[in-house]
């Protein structure tokens, strides 16, 4: 069973909207599926929600629970909204 969804800081939501309006290529640090930190460097070219959970997908597929981010381009996430 997946873990509860925790909304990100809503600051942080639109500065990852703005990034993908902008196609700026971006580092994200992440809990991947296997529970292990991820880095990869991407464009955002996706935000949205599914089963009240919210994601992003990136130019090479990837769809990342917007939760797991835990730093974008050396900016800790902050996990309130």
């Amino acid at each position: 069973m997946d873990k509860q969804y925790k909304p990100i800081a809503c600051g942080l939501y639109d500065e990852l909207e703005l990034l993908a309006l902008r196609k700026q290529k971006v580092n994200l640090l992440f809990i991947n599926d296997k529970n292990k930190n991820e880095s990869i460097d991407c464009v955002i070219t996706d935000l949205f929600s599914k089963d009240k959970i919210e994601y992003l997908k990136t130019d090479n597929g990837r769809i990342i629970r917007l939760d797991n981010i835990i730093e974008m381009d050396n900016i800790t996430f902050n996990k309130n909204c």
